[in-house]
């Protein structure tokens, strides 16, 4: 193999809130002892579970215990860098409040730091913020910015306003400025914030991983109508499982639209196609499995994109792609770009690879 693999998605966690309680002080400590996390949030039921049960160890919950993590990702598959996109936290942009989530968002952080990447060279890890107080957002990224394995911030894909709203510009300043890449992942929603579809919340599991990509659409569209990737050009998005044949097509739209009406988009100063090639790239889990793999990699080649998809495991998931499925439907040419190149390019100032 003539690549090293950088894998985009891996959802590691705690053992229990009990993890978090060294790094919280007063009065969160005790909210959280005596009302745990407490956000919001519409669980659909899977009948397949969403972790792979080959996952859970003996005490704890998926992704929590390190030597399974490593054994079943790292060392099996020749992992040199897995970015740690969390889980159990992810919710924290949702909750109605401010500095609660604030203040759970510093204790995430700072036990990601100590508790995992401490434990592993090859692990690089995301922030987690509450960005619904974009001031105290911003100041956790700046907090982080020099530490050389933090690469990343989290935000989920559905935001109360559009993440091109001025009410966030400070969480992208902050971004832009330190070079961190923003991560884009989908989380199920709760009340204080839109459904994921125009037409309502989706009525089961199946609905909702099928119309899982709408939310990333819509923040991808108007992150480039509005203007702020000319205001801000050093901003890098990850869309994260949330598919990515979609953006071939909004390129093309996009770019006949503004043909004709670029005028209501006066902050762009070119077409949507190339902005979305700059700023954007896209984790191939799931990997759209089409009935023969030369189908779907005529429909990206056709878009141009196979330079704007990074490998992403999403382990430990119920439908994590392992490198070896993923092969099934990369053409050999491709394979160094997808899962090393295409992610180091981004990541180089930090990793130095």
């Amino acid at each position: 193999m003539s690549y090293q693999i950088i894998d985009c998605d891996v959802h590691n966690t705690y053992r229990s809130q009990v993890e978090l309680y060294p790094y919280l002080e007063e009065p969160w400590l005790t909210r959280l002892k005596e009302k745990g996390l407490g956000y919001p949030l519409i669980t659909y039921f899977s009948s397949v579970d969403i972790k792979r049960l080959d996952s859970k160890p003996e005490i704890g919950t998926s992704g929590s215990d390190y030597t399974l993590l490593r054994e079943q990702l790292l060392d099996r598959h020749n992992i040199r860098y897995a970015l740690l996109t969390g889980e159990g936290i992810l919710g924290l942009s949702l909750m109605p409040d401010a500095a609660f989530p604030a203040a759970l968002a510093r204790a995430n952080n700072q036990w990601l730091v100590e508790k995992w990447l401490n434990l592993d060279v090859r692990f690089l890890g995301s922030l987690h913020l509450a960005i619904q107080d974009p001031a105290a957002a911003a100041a956790e990224i700046y907090r982080w910015a020099d530490h050389p394995q933090i690469v990343q911030v989290s935000i989920p894909a559905t935001t109360q306003l559009p993440l091109s709203h001025p009410f966030y510009r400070p969480v992208l300043r902050a971004a832009a400025e330190t070079g961190m890449l923003i991560g884009l992942h989908f989380r199920q929603v709760g009340p204080t914030v839109p459904a994921i579809t125009p037409i309502g919340a989706p009525s089961n599991y199946l609905d909702y991983h099928g119309l899982v990509s709408l939310p990333y659409m819509s923040q991808m569209v108007m992150l480039i109508t509005s203007g702020v990737l000319e205001e801000l050009p050093a901003l890098k998005f990850l869309m994260m499982e949330g598919g990515f044949i979609w953006a071939i097509h909004l390129m093309w739209r996009l770019d006949k639209d503004y043909r004709a009406v670029y005028r209501l988009a006066p902050g762009m100063k070119k077409l949507p196609s190339e902005y979305i090639r700059q700023h954007f790239k896209f984790g191939l889990q799931p990997v759209y499995e089409a009935p023969q793999a030369k189908q779907l990699w005529d429909v990206v080649e056709a878009g141009q994109l196979q330079h704007n998809l990074v490998y992403s495991s999403d382990y430990p998931h119920w439908d994590s792609d392992e490198p070896d499925f993923i092969n099934r439907f990369v053409p050999e040419e491709w394979r160094k770009a997808i899962f090393e190149e295409n992610a180091a390019a981004w990541l180089r100032p930090k990793i130095g690879l």
